[in-house]
């Protein structure tokens, strides 16, 4: 089934957005959350070993909102306050 290949960051963005809107809201998620806060900082879009900033935001939001029940306004908390920040 070659047509369900995962995309590079084939994580849980909903896990993702659940332990960075914590975060966000400094109610962070231990260390059951490293691992989805990884998946979310590790995605940075860079041209010639420069961070491009705003690609790296537009990849970060779109693998946020891969996850169909996340709230908006909460991707909208979670990127106004770390997409594009390292983590």
């Amino acid at each position: 089934m070659s047509w369900l290949t995962a995309p590079a960051y084939a994580s849980d963005p909903c896990t993702s957005v659940l332990c960075l809107y914590g975060k966000a809201v400094g109610q962070g998620g231990g260390s059951e959350c490293r691992s989805a806060e990884k998946d979310f900082f590790n995605i940075l879009k860079k041209k010639k070993g420069s961070i491009r900033w705003s690609k790296t935001f537009d990849a970060r939001k779109a693998f946020l909102n891969q996850c169909s029940t996340a709230d908006p306004a909460a991707i909208s908390k979670i990127m106004s306050k770390f997409g594009r920040v390292r983590g």
